[in-house]
């Protein structure tokens, strides 16, 4: 299987960035049978400096989602600890995101040198990157507020027990954080959509040396409503790119892909926007996503599959096709077959079974069928073979039954059934099907 190896038991722990920026890894992290008691002697310091009556607040996205960022956060040795919290049944003044700053000045010692208002109610994001040759390791905290879906970004700093909470402030909707130019360097990359102004807009955020800027935009699709989704990858082997997922008014989506050409953004899509922006339209829920692990990013686009215009509208499922972008403004199908968002597989069609094959739902078993398609998708068809998901402990009730285990996570084993009529050329073999079924993340 082609798939990536993922550390998820790190994610929570680790303040990331892209080549140039601040990547505290596996040797900057405190062990993880530690980390808890580390943690606890933390709190007890956020305690004796502001009082018991905390609630600690937890950043929603991102790929750190603990309360308490830990590192070497500032140009001088030692580690540095920042909690976010709220003071329970606080007045009005002191309401919303606090965030305390802690050194570490013994084994087991640490002392809050440092208490700020943040800028909202809830914790967006929390990430650590350089963002340029300063060498200062900016704090980029992007917060959020119950009331509204505009999101307010503040990149501080924190360097030898002085505390900058203001080198850059702005607003956004969806924010990432990786080397668009490939100067080696983090930049921050956000997208916006302003509703009362009717402007949507990406921009580039960065160092110019001295100070944390924003040095360029690049306009959006005007009738926006909301992004759903962002993807970070490649547009192409070596191109950086940010891939915006954006509903319209109708509730389906179209993909907008930035990307950094020239010494400016670049926004392929709003250029052309029959041949690019039009040909991603897809119902919500289809994401862009890296699917085989390549690191180029894939956009979903959707049609009926064979033989189900005939079919009652329940009764009907649709064909996923995946495309890539090229530099000369065209997008390429890279695969094409059968996504179930919901269980979070992708069966793709090898060629020769695209417009030879078709997909239904066993409505009895919950089960994917595929059946030779010969023009008729409601009388009888040829089963080709069949896709279960279920449970790791019903396997082994499915494998007595000829069901074979295709791929697992979690929990969860996808199986599968092939036809034993190996005299039908459509059916598949076990390296087929091997190199055509994707777990989806």
């Amino acid at each position: 299987m082609k798939k990536k190896a993922i550390l998820a038991a790190a994610a929570c722990l680790m303040l990331t960035g892209c080549s140039g920026g601040v990547t505290l890894g596996i040797e900057g992290l405190i062990a993880a049978p530690n980390f808890l008691d580390e943690q606890s002697v933390i709190h007890e310091a956020l305690i004796s400096s502001v009082g018991k009556n905390v609630t600690l607040k937890y950043p929603k996205n991102g790929e750190n989602r603990s309360a308490f960022l830990i590192g070497n956060i500032d140009r001088e040795s030692g580690e540095e600890a920042l909690v976010f919290y709220e003071i329970n049944n606080a007045s009005a003044v002191d309401s919303g995101i606090r965030i305390n700053v802690l050194d570490k000045t013994g084994e087991d010692t640490w002392e809050s040198v440092y208490d700020l208002a943040g800028k909202g109610t809830d914790i967006d994001r929390v990430d650590i990157s350089a963002l340029g040759t300063d060498g200062i390791k900016n704090i980029i905290i992007g917060y959020s507020a119950m009331s509204i879906e505009e999101k307010t970004l503040q990149v501080a700093a924190y360097d030898r027990r002085a505390f900058n909470p203001s080198r850059f402030e702005d607003v956004y909707s969806m924010m990432e954080i990786f080397d668009i130019d490939k100067d080696g360097y983090d930049e921050i990359v956000t997208v916006y959509n302003n509703s009362a102004e009717l402007s949507v807009q990406a921009s580039l955020i960065q160092s110019d040396g001295e100070n944390i800027v924003k040095t360029d935009s690049v306009a959006m699709a005007s009738d926006t409503v909301s992004f759903a989704n962002c993807t970070v990858g490649l547009s192409d082997e070596e191109t950086p790119a940010l891939f915006v997922d954006c509903a319209k008014n109708n509730g389906e989506l179209q993909t907008e892909i930035i990307y950094y050409k020239y010494g400016k953004l670049q926004n392929p899509c709003l250029q052309i926007t029959d041949k690019l922006l039009a040909k991603t339209t897809r119902p919500a829920g289809y994401y862009s996503k890296d699917i085989d692990g390549d690191d180029i990013v894939e956009i979903p686009s959707t049609e009926l599959m064979p033989g189900h215009e005939s079919l009652a509208e329940e009764e009907r499922v649709l064909l996923t096709n995946w495309w890539t972008y090229n530099d000369y403004y065209t997008l390429e199908m890279k695969y094409s077959g059968y996504y179930s968002i919901s269980d979070g597989y992708a069966m793709m069609f090898p060629k020769r079974w695209q417009g030879n094959v078709t997909v239904k739902t066993d409505t009895a078993s919950g089960e994917m069928v595929f059946y030779k398609y010969e023009g008729d998708a409601v009388g009888y068809m040829t089963e080709l073979m069949r896709i279960k998901v279920c449970s790791i402990s019903e396997t082994e009730q499915y494998t007595f039954d000829g069901y074979t285990v295709i791929g697992s996570r979690g929990q969860t084993d996808y199986l599968v059934k092939l036809s034993p009529d190996r005299s039908e050329p459509l059916v598949l073999t076990w390296d087929e099907l091997e190199n055509s079924f994707y777990i989806v993340d």
